[in-house]
This record gives C-alpha cells, sequence and structure tokens, in this order.
C-alpha cells in the first residue's frame, strides 16, 4: 500500500511538469504571425479595395516571376469553350465598352491601324467596363526590341481592374499587306508591359503564355493570375528577327535578279545559235551533184 502511494504521487508530479511545458494560448499566437509573416511577405490590406489589389499585382508582374501553380492556372484557366460561347465586339478607342459576366468569352476588336489590329480578350463571372486609349508618343522599346506598331495601348477596367478574372488575353492580329511589315518576321513578336516603377516597358515570360497563331497572323499573350490587363502594352519585335526578314528579302530580290540575268544570257545565247545557223553555207542538193 506504501509502495503504491509513493507512485501515485511521483505520477503526478510528472504530470504537472508536462502540464507546465506546455505552450501558452499567447505563445501559440506569436509562433503563428512570425510564420505568416515569413510565407507571405507581401499583405494585401483590405483597404482600398480592388485599386490596391491591381497595384500589388502589376507590381508582381513588374518584379517577381508568378508561382508555377499559377502559370498553369493561367494557361489552362481561360479555355476556349467554342463560338457559342464567344462573342466579337467591333470597338472603339477612348470608348468604354459595357461586357457580360457569366464567363461569356468576349473579344473586344478595335479600329485597326496601318499595321494591324488591337484586340482584348475578356471572361468573368462578373460584368465590367472596359476602355482603351491609344499613346501615340510611348516609352522607348526594351532593348534589343524594335516597336512594330508605333503606338501603345492603355487598358483600364472600371470595376475589376484586371484582378479575379477567367481569362484575360492581350491581342494584335497583324495586316500581312501592311507595307510597314514587308521584310519582318512578325511569328517573333513579342508582347510588353509598361512597368509604373521603373517607366519602362517589361518583355518576360512571368507576363503570361504567348502564342503566335499563324492562320490569324495574331500574337497572342494569356495573361498569367497574377498579372492584370490593367496598364499600358506594346508590340515588339527582336532586332535581329527584323534584320533577318530584310536580309532575307534581300537575298530573294538578289536571286530574283541573277535568275533574270541567267535568262537574258540565255536568250542571248540562242538569238546568237540562230544568227550562225542562218548564216552557215547550205549543203549542196543531190540535183545539184548530178548537174555537175
Amino acid at each position: 500500500m506504501h509502495f503504491n502511494t509513493l507512485t501515485l504521487a511521483l505520477c503526478v508530479l510528472s504530470a504537472s511538469d508536462l502540464t507546465v511545458a506546455r505552450p501558452t494560448a499567447s505563445i501559440l499566437a506569436l509562433s503563428v504571425g512570425s510564420v505568416s509573416k515569413s510565407v507571405h511577405p507581401v499583405s494585401l490590406s483590405r483597404r482600398g479595395g480592388a485599386r490596391e489589389i491591381a497595384q500589388q499585382a502589376d507590381l508582381v508582374s513588374c518584379v517577381t516571376p508568378p508561382a508555377q501553380d499559377n502559370k498553369g492556372e493561367a494557361a489552362a484557366g481561360g479555355g476556349e469553350e467554342g463560338a457559342e460561347n464567344e462573342v466579337d465586339i467591333a470597338s472603339k478607342f477612348d470608348t468604354a465598352v459595357p461586357v457580360q459576366g457569366g464567363d461569356l468569352k468576349q473579344d473586344l476588336q478595335f479600329t485597326p491601324s496601318s499595321f494591324g489590329q488591337f484586340e482584348y480578350e475578356f471572361q468573368s463571372a462578373k460584368a465590367d467596363e472596359v476602355t482603351v486609349s491609344e499613346n501615340k508618343t510611348p516609352a522607348a522599346p526594351p532593348a534589343g526590341f524594335e516597336a512594330l506598331e508605333a503606338n501603345s495601348y492603355i487598358v483600364s477596367l472600371a470595376q475589376s481592374k484586371g484582378v479575379g478574372l477567367t481569362l484575360s488575353k492581350i491581342d494584335y492580329i497583324f495586316d500581312p499587306a501592311s507595307a510597314g511589315l514587308v521584310g519582318k518576321d512578325i511569328t517573333a513578336a513579342q508582347v510588353g508591359k509598361l512597368c509604373a516603377d521603373t517607366g519602362a516597358f517589361v518583355i518576360s515570360e512571368t507576363l503570361g503564355e504567348l502564342e503566335f497563331e499563324l492562320e490569324e497572323n495574331e500574337v497572342t499573350l494569356n495573361l498569367n493570375k497574377n498579372v492584370t490587363a490593367e496598364g499600358e502594352w506594346g508590340i515588339f519585335l527582336p532586332v535581329a528577327a527584323a534584320a533577318g526578314g530584310k536580309g532575307a528579302a534581300k537575298e530573294g530580290a538578289a536571286k530574283g535578279g541573277a535568275a533574270k540575268e541567267g535568262a537574258a544570257k540565255g536568250g542571248a545565247a540562242a538569238k546568237e545559235g540562230a544568227a550562225a545557223k542562218k548564216a552557215a553555207p547550205k549543203p549542196a542538193s543531190m540535183g545539184d551533184a548530178k548537174a555537175e
């Protein structure tokens, strides 16, 4: 009996030690707070609403690459659902264009220029209003690029500011008959966004998935989920691609000239041969031989 009482006392003392060793609620709160700060270095305040969120998203697009999961969402999130769930809207610059919600895909096609046509693709659960303006004096192209279209395009979304859309695409449809595009490889075209912090255009995979549709002569940028369409966009071409296209055109012209020269030489040789044939004496006939 004495042994059991001693054992029980020791167990009680051990249990009290364990209870003291447990972390208090305040310690747990501090630990959770420190972990959340390390995992989410950029916190989005509710104050300021969608406008502040859009500014944060723009900053991310200029500075840091998106997470791999976000990039995958951008590629798959805007799935094409067929022509029955797609509407083309003829649009004008500097004019607000109402767009529907309900995840209806809408292609806003703006007034064409001598080079082609700017297009913005919108799809969202909520309705919005899109305005696109031209900037005729944009910032310089990124190093190593030239502007295919002299103007840049400023996109504004009145309600969402471009945040939380199902699909958001920046497109440009080239006019293959444009004299300004002769000798240029438009399949190498890039879409860049003006970074508000630096005042320079950025061309990067962090903006979204770039694709060129040969049948449509269209370059399209499917924006990543943390990149908003709100902002200024430019259409660019690598200088090497532009020079290569011009070089190919010159080479083709040179080959064409060589072919013409060869044809001219061939024609001259043929004429010379015909003249020599006419000047040659005719062979004597059988009648002439008998007369002799």
